[in-house]
């Protein structure tokens, strides 16, 4: 009688133990729904070739950083630096780069993007531009180590206005 007493106390205890376990997996594999903010947009470089073959084609390098602020309080970032090629004719085209953002922990998350953009110019000069894509995390450090997910972001920026971009996604880490 002893040892089947034994045995359910030390299976009961195992079950509480391994259910532990499995819940604190499970939140650390959790998806979850952010949206973002990035406003603030600075160029540390650019360097713009004329490519020649049609009017006003353009290919470009650019390094930036924003500002960016997340709806999900667990995803404080520092800054976001975005490295960004693009291919244009007349302001509109292709683009795609990389993203690297230090969050205020120390740890870091990384991913690829690419999207469209199109400008805009009127009679006066003034112009605007706006962009849409996709996006991918590929990596990141600390207790982003195993982030997965993809979103989709969209932005505006003119002569007028600041630039403003939005972005919607869903993340593992």
């Amino acid at each position: 009688m002893k040892s089947a007493n034994l045995f359910r106390a030390s299976l009961t205890a195992l079950l509480i133990i391994a259910g532990g376990s499995f819940a604190t997996i499970s939140e650390a594999g959790e998806k979850k729904d952010q949206t973002y903010v990035k406003t603030n947009f600075r160029t540390g470089s650019k360097t713009v070739v004329v490519v020649g073959d049609v009017p006003n084609h353009e290919i470009s390098q650019e390094m930036s950083v924003a500002d960016i602020k997340y709806s999900n309080p667990d995803f404080k970032i520092k800054d976001e630096w975005t490295y960004i090629h693009s291919d244009t004719i007349d302001g509109s085209g292709k683009q795609s780069g990389y993203y690297f953002d230090t969050h205020q922990d120390g740890s870091t998350s990384y991913g690829t993007f690419q999207g469209n953009l199109k400008t805009t110019t009127q009679a006066d000069g003034s112009w605007e531009t706006t962009w849409e894509g996709t996006y991918q995390y590929v990596g990141g450090s600390g207790k982003f180590k195993n982030i997965k997910g993809s979103g989709k972001y969209k932005g505006k920026m003119s002569s007028k206005e600041p630039g403003r971009n939005e972005g919607q996604e869903t993340v593992e880490y």
